[in-house]
């Protein structure tokens, strides 16, 4: 397996992980679609997806899971934010292969300490909360960084966090209690405090 910065040319090779029974542990196409599985709900959201985070912006990158044969074996999409040190963990995605998401958010990880950047965001399922993180982390990753749970936002209602509606939603109304979480490297884990100024 190899990590690679995705882009443009991942396109097609990336519609594969968007077909999915369940999101934030609702029925995916009767909670975003018509039932009907072939309305394109997942289309629509692949192509907004490649349109923000495969296109070069400097704020939206993915990285990609790549196997021998060239088959993108999972995903991770981030932003990364402007205003503040910190980044925003919007997708991970693969085949239910724990071992491809820890890689992936591994390298994540890696990719924005060394740019200085040392807590993230994401948004979780109240109900799969203290499970996904199991799943999600390495051992390494869990034993560097700790969590809090910065807010609850009940089932479809509107986040009212600029910021985490903005960047973590996409300003859609969920069909489930969520939590947005903040994961931070603890203090022993920091090689440095990075300088937050410039001319």
């Amino acid at each position: 397996m190899k990590l690679i910065e995705l882009n443009e040319t991942h396109k097609d090779a990336i519609l594969h992980l968007f077909y999915t029974k369940n999101y934030m542990g609702a029925d995916f196409q009767t909670y975003f679609g018509t039932g009907d599985p072939n309305d394109g709900v997942e289309k629509i959201y692949h192509a907004a997806f490649s349109n923000t985070y495969l296109t070069g912006l400097k704020q939206y990158k993915a990285l990609g899971l790549q196997d021998e044969n060239g088959d993108i074996q999972g995903l991770i999409a981030f932003y990364i934010s402007s205003t503040e040190p910190c980044w925003y963990g919007t997708m991970i995605r693969s085949a239910k292969n724990k071992d491809h998401v820890r890689l992936l958010l591994d390298a994540a990880i890696n990719f924005h300490e060394h740019e200085g950047r040392y807590k993230f965001y994401t948004l979780w399922s109240v109900k799969h909360a203290k499970l996904l993180r199991r799943f999600a982390f390495s051992n390494d990753a869990n034993n560097r960084y700790d969590y809090f749970d910065e807010c609850i936002v009940p089932t479809k209602t509107r986040c009212i966090y600029q910021n985490f509606w903005t960047i973590l939603f996409n300003r859609v109304l969920l069909p489930t209690d969520t939590v947005v979480r903040c994961t931070y490297l603890k203090k022993e884990h920091r090689p440095n405090t990075p300088i937050g100024g410039n001319l």
